[in-house]
């Protein structure tokens, strides 16, 4: 039977009729989260109450794993039809998506798609509306198609009763147009080039009065589009979400001792953002600098200095032969070079700057005398003085890689983008991972100025405005390299595990034979 034969308004009510007789067949019970948004899209709402004897109530799992009956109520705005459940990592999104999906098996001809940045991003919610459905712990249902292979872009269920379940990649959203769709299901959506993932391909739901479904972790500030819409009730009826979702509320995946670690680790917004499901505070500056902060002075730091007589100068510096130093550089009309020393213990200490500008009336000025060959050279020395390798991470589109190369200078391009390196590098001032030599004065200048956009677009990315931050790209390049979330450097000797050899004095571990893919669950 073709979809268009099936009227929404009965297609509404099988859905959640199936989607109740299947949740007591393969005995799941939502938890509190899952309910509430399932509620919105059969035109309910769950309230924050026991329901009263006689009284319509949904059965929810609590996180102390007890049960309790909770009263629904009548939605005024009717069924939501764009809804958004915003939380934490591992709190359950995937699941409650993929069981509110399999409920679609019940229409003949219904077509749901499951969109993703990849394909990978898709594997969840389709794992468990295939166990759901198809399983011997599930419904246990014939199909006339199935394909499982999320590396080879080929994820899709299709059951007898014509009922179509496909994973779509974002790469490939052209395929996503001009076809009349039931439900998008979009997977970890903030991964997601912003709101035009729903707003390109919105009109393919209009016709079937479809369903567009946003479980995510709300690690974009694009994602508040959600929150703002979801809540403003008059302006748009048919949106709802769910915000603030905590990691807590699943007990069977929640790890209190990962949570510790993570909150000495990540910076206060992805860590609000990832265990208590929250909307980022990107506003203002972005770290909160002032010059003079996180100094490597003769009191903080007594054994960086040669003799306390002499102060703190270049000179006097004591750099300690474990430490491992880096430069970052930007080159273009105004260079820059940065050397950065991470200890084993993991904090990163910046020991020198060279540019080939300076800041006059808080704008950038070009050093007339200077050129490009003296900058190198400059780069050179520094590198010689602080017993640096003669390579520089830099942008992947920078410019004059030959030229440096030619006097001795190589770039090596550093490709994460600048929305992670900023991260990176805040994760470091957020935790006192950071310090500064006294004679830096362009940087400091620069981290200082660093500012958040005024306004959220509804683009995907998120970055810091691109102004007057060339000494501040270089600091990113370096400790995005070194991320905070990595374990320290061990400064014991290495030993090579069992099972290794040695090649050219480096471990190389002997490459165990990988076994033959399986078949997954079904051919064409």
């Amino acid at each position: 039977m073709p979809v268009e034969s099936v009227p929404v308004a009965l297609r509404d009510r099988m859905i959640t009729e199936f989607r109740q007789f299947l949740c007591e067949k393969i005995a799941f019970v939502p938890f509190e989260h899952q309910a509430a948004w399932w509620a919105t899209t059969d035109g309910q709402t769950l309230l924050d109450r026991v329901a009263d004897p006689g009284e319509p109530g949904c059965t929810v799992r609590l996180p102390d794993e007890t049960l309790e009956c909770r009263a629904l109520a009548p939605r005024v705005q009717g069924r939501a039809r764009v809804v958004a459940e915003l939380g934490a990592y591992k709190s359950g999104k995937s699941a409650g998506a993929g069981i509110w999906a399999a409920a679609f098996g019940a229409v003949p001809g219904a077509r749901v798609y499951l969109v993703g940045n990849e394909y990978d991003m898709c594997a969840p919610e389709f794992e468990y509306l295939l166990e759901a459905l198809c399983s011997e712990r599930g419904l246990n249902q014939g199909y006339r198609s199935l394909q499982n292979r999320p590396k080879d872009g080929r994820m899709w269920l299709e059951l007898e009763n014509g009922a179509r379940f496909e994973a779509r990649s974002w790469e490939r959203n052209e395929s996503l147009k001009g076809k009349e769709v039931d439900a998008y299901i979009y997977c970890e959506a903030y991964q997601l080039p912003g709101i035009e993932c729903f707003t390109s391909v919105a009109q393919n739901l209009r016709v079937r009065h479809g369903y567009a479904i946003f479980p995510t972790t709300p690690d974009r500030p694009w994602v508040g589009l959600f929150h703002e819409h979801g809540h403003a009730e008059s302006a748009f009826p048919d949106w709802a979400c769910h915000c603030g979702v905590p990691a807590t509320v699943n007990p069977y995946s929640f790890d209190q001792a990962a949570m510790d670690r993570d909150e000495q680790l990540l910076t206060k917004e992805k860590f609000s953002i990832a265990y208590y499901g929250k909307l980022g505070d990107y506003v203002g500056r972005v770290f909160h600098y002032q010059r003079g902060d996180r100094q490597i002075t003769l009191n903080d730091h007594p054994r960086l200095w040669h003799t306390p007589q002499q102060g703190g100068v270049r000179e006097n510096f004591k750099l300690p032969p474990d430490w491992q130093v880096e430069i970052g550089v930007d080159t273009g009309t105004y260079c820059a070079a940065v050397v950065v020393a991470v200890s084993p213990e993991g904090d990163a200490y910046v020991l020198d700057e060279v540019t080939n500008y300076r800041y006059v009336a808080q704008t950038p000025e070009l050093d007339v005398e200077s050129s490009l060959i003296r900058w190198i050279d400059a780069v050179r020395r520094l590198s010689a003085l602080w017993k640096a390798r003669p390579m520089a991470w830099v942008d992947s589109n920078s410019q004059f890689k030959a030229e440096c190369a030619h006097h001795g200078l190589h770039l090596i391009a550093n490709h994460r983008g600048r929305e992670v390196r900023t991260d990176a590098a805040r994760q470091y001032f957020q935790h006192h991972k950071i310090w500064l030599a006294p004679w830096l004065s362009i940087l400091p200048y620069e981290l200082e100025q660093a500012q958040w956009p005024e306004k959220t677009s509804a683009a995907g990315k998120y970055e810091r405005i691109k102004q007057y931050d060339h000494a501040l790209d270089c600091l990113e390049h370096v400790l995005s390299r070194h991320p905070r979330a990595r374990t320290p450097r061990q400064t014991q000797p290495f030993v090579p595990p069992p099972g290794t050899v040695q090649w050219m004095g480096s471990p190389l571990r002997k490459r165990a034979k990988r076994a033959p893919a399986d078949s997954h669950l079904g051919r064409d």
